[in-house]
């Protein structure tokens, strides 16, 4: 199954054209939940070009790869030749998404935010076109940094407090007697401005989004506009396989701006579980390719793995032959194990990959690996871990790399 080639290809496709039943089917496999999906189709079949927003806000300087589901939805959309408004969110980001968060986000400053949005299009340019014509990019400072006040309490009317409260966050902070600021109520309220102001018919983001969703949804009927459509992503699991959503806190992660070996390897390192999941997330599926797709994980997954993760690699830089190329070297150095080491010492895999390697008595402390890692000495299958990576478990088969000689085989029962 040449599953890289044809589905590098058909990223790079145009949609111009595409029947409703087409286009659904390839948003569904990237769907947790959706609201109105068939006025979706509806509105395709009387051929309306929407208006499709998501947002962003530049809270931090780096994206991960649990922050491109929602584009590679976005994507589609663009290639079909919908209008998509993309919101890097200058001001939403002094208020910071409250959603999961256990205390209050810290007030940024403009300068701050500014320079962590100047690093946010070239990595989303990284898994969408940020440049074509039907793409335009927005900073939310433009419309709600100028509006009045009394502006804002036409549109906060048509929030109830009592169902802004309900979310679960902020329901355990009150219980925790930590604050909730009026600023983070709001936020819902604000995602609804935007959508206003752009006149936005659906919007793509998160599963976890959902009550911001229906907050955006009450404003926008509220000024006499018909209530956006939604299309929310799964949280995607982080590359541990351990039930936790992707997350630089859990250093399950692989960022957006990896580079090609990074990347190939960070894949190859994720367990069996995560393939189909992994597929459906990044690659441009139709509903109908997923049986076949399993019964290939199923037949073969370290081909599959070894498929996607050179698909990962052709998408992120923009070249199958740079996929092909990072899949060889993997190949060449790792499965093969031609590597100019003295010979890998064979460690159980008894938990998380500081454990593993202190267990080898080649090293004193967590200390000494933590220093290890944060010099890039540390590999797993010939990417460089964090220091958070170092409470993640491993896969295992993997082999671990510390400096230019000390290597060591994981090994354990099989994951399957």
């Amino acid at each position: 199954m040449e599953f890289e080639k044809n589905y590098y290809t058909r990223n790079t496709e145009s949609l111009q054209g595409i029947s409703s039943d087409d286009l659904i089917a390839l948003i569904k496999p990237k769907t947790e939940k959706a609201i109105g999906i068939d006025n979706i189709k509806e509105r395709i079949d009387n051929g309306e070009k929407l208006n499709v927003k998501f947002g962003t806000d530049p809270t931090g300087p780096d994206l991960h790869l649990g922050h491109i589901v929602p584009i590679r939805v976005l994507d589609i959309f663009s290639r079909a030749g919908h209008n998509i408004d993309l919101i890097f969110g200058d001001f939403t980001a002094k208020v910071g998404d409250p959603t999961g968060r256990g205390d209050e986000r810290p007030l940024l400053t403009d300068e701050k935010i500014a320079e962590n949005m100047s690093t946010f299009r070239n990595q989303v340019d990284r898994y969408f076109d940020t440049t074509r014509d039907n793409v335009h990019i927005h900073q939310n400072s433009q419309w709600l940094g100028k509006m009045a006040l009394a502006s804002v309490f036409d549109y906060l009317q048509a929030i109830n407090l009592s169902q802004a409260m309900q979310r679960d966050d902020f329901r355990s902070r009150a219980q925790n007697g930590k604050a909730v600021s009026l600023a983070e109520v709001m936020y819902g309220a604000l995602m609804g401005i935007d959508s206003t102001h752009l006149m936005s018919d659906v919007e793509i983001g998160g599963v976890d989004q959902l009550l911001n969703f229906q907050q955006a949804r009450d404003i926008q009927r509220s000024q006499g506009q018909r209530a956006e459509d939604i299309v929310m992503t799964p949280i995607i699991e982080g590359t541990s396989g351990d039930g936790r959503k992707m997350s630089k806190s859990y250093g399950n992660y692989i960022p957006v701006r990896a580079d090609d070996t990074e990347i190939f390897g960070k894949f190859m390192s994720i367990p069996d579980t995560l393939i189909v999941p992994y597929v459906k997330a990044f690659a441009p599926v139709y509903e109908q390719d997923l049986p076949r797709i399993i019964a290939a994980v199923h037949e073969s997954p370290m081909e599959m793995k070894k498929q996607l993760a050179t698909y990962m690699v052709a998408t992120a830089s923009g070249s199958r032959e740079n996929g092909l190329a990072a899949r060889e070297n993997f190949e060449r150095l790792f499965s093969e194990r031609k590597v100019s080491l003295d010979d890998a010492v064979t460690l159980p895999n008894i938990g998380n990959l500081s454990d593993i390697l202190l267990s080898s008595g080649t090293f004193k402390s967590k200390s000494e690996l933590r220093r290890l890692a944060e010099q890039g000495g540390i590999k797993v299958d010939g990417s460089k871990i964090n220091p958070e990576d170092l409470n993640s478990p491993v896969t295992n088969q993997s082999l671990i790399t510390v400096g230019k000689r000390k290597a060591f085989n994981v090994d354990g029962k099989s994951d399957e």
